[in-house]
């Protein structure tokens, strides 16, 4: 019978008023959305991610990566990353669950998207995965994998937030955008 249908948008991960937005679009398929932190600390930026978010290679940057679950079964890694004068020593860094989440705390810090840029990628896993993030997400290096990179971007065009998430290929995903 395969995967169910996947109906989704991002403008529900962008809302400072959706708390855990995973575990409320997973409920709307009638499954358990779940996720585990992987890694929540401070490193120097590597080239890409610096490029992305307009910094300075080896500048610190606070990266968030979360294995997402949907019946305790892994489906997606997602890793967030922000400039790390943004989000060094707060909620971001901490390998906790982050009350009301990270689009809420952002907002209350005056970051909401005023552009939102996103990438769809497809290839093998090992393109987007380390050997351990494979082990993690449950895929083979060969495996079909889809990459979606999301950029937020303040009102003044600089970036602020870089999401890398990885799905293992098998669900039939839809985005749908909201216009305005």
């Amino acid at each position: 019978m395969g995967e169910p249908r996947w109906t989704t948008t991002s403008d529900l991960y962008l809302t400072e008023t959706a708390g855990d937005a995973w575990r409320i679009e997973a409920a709307a398929t009638g499954q358990r959305g779940s996720q585990r932190i992987l890694v929540a600390e401070t490193i120097p930026a590597p080239v890409n991610i610096a490029h992305h978010l307009g910094l300075d290679s080896d500048a610190p940057i606070v990266i968030r990566q979360r294995l997402i679950l949907a019946d305790d079964q892994p489906v997606e890694i997602a890793t967030s990353y922000w400039p790390g004068n943004l989000a060094s020593l707060t909620v971001l860094a901490d390998p906790a669950k982050i009350p009301g989440g990270a689009a809420r705390f952002l907002s209350e810090l005056g970051y909401t998207p005023a552009e939102v840029r996103e990438d769809i990628t497809a290839g093998p896993a090992r393109a987007f995965l380390t050997p351990d993030e494979q082990a993690a997400l449950g895929v083979a290096t060969a495996d079909p994998a889809l990459s979606l990179t999301r950029t937020l971007l303040d009102h003044e065009g600089r970036p602020y937030q870089l999401d890398v998430n990885v799905m293992r290929a098998g669900r039939h995903i839809h985005y749908v955008r909201s216009a305005g």
